[in-house]
């Protein structure tokens, strides 16, 4: 039994997914590339400059990989609302095609659900433990290095959950995008 079935008529499951394809799938994968883009060049122009010391690029991967698990972290509480208010992301593609303001900007972001406080500390202490962790490596990690490696570890991650959401709802026959 499909997860969407519950709440919203077959028209609002494939305009959910449509927008969540374009706006978490293709939008995360253009980010992650640049994200990685930046990272490879600063790597590459740090060693163009002599600096072969892989210190600073333990670093800028140790820094991508907390970015990533936030990533996940993030993308798994999308899935979360987007299977049980597939309606309010339908409302979102809506308004995005007819170039009006979303509702959920007018009336809030904010999607009240049991556990919602403990989602909200989950991503607060996720954040604080990040900033943590930058702050315990800032000695010898290049600014611009943190910057992409977190970037891109972040939207990849989102990358690889959303692709798998959407072959396996693929394989369900629940929604078949084209590639």
């Amino acid at each position: 039994m499909s997860p969407f079935s519950r709440q919203a008529g077959r028209e609002d499951i494939r305009q959910a997914l449509e927008y969540a394809y374009g706006s978490f799938l293709r939008f995360s994968a253009m980010w992650a590339l640049a994200g990685f883009g930046g990272a490879f060049l600063t790597v590459f122009l740090s060693f163009s400059k002599g600096n072969l010391d892989m210190s600073p690029l333990f670093r800028e991967v140790t820094v991508g990989l907390a970015a990533a698990l936030l990533g996940l972290g993030h993308s798994r509480y999308q899935y979360f609302l987007l299977e049980n208010w597939p309606g309010r992301y339908a409302a979102l593609r809506k308004a995005a095609l007819g170039r009006r303001m979303p509702w959920s900007v007018q009336n809030g972001l904010a999607v009240a659900h049991p556990g919602r406080a403990k989602v909200l500390l989950a991503y607060a202490g996720g954040i604080l433990l990040f900033l943590v962790l930058v702050v315990l490596l800032r000695q010898g990690l290049p600014l611009m290095g943190g910057i992409f490696f977190a970037e891109g570890g972040f939207f990849f991650a989102r990358v690889l959950f959303w692709k798998r959401a959407f072959e396996q709802w693929k394989a369900e026959g629940i929604y078949d995008y084209s590639e």
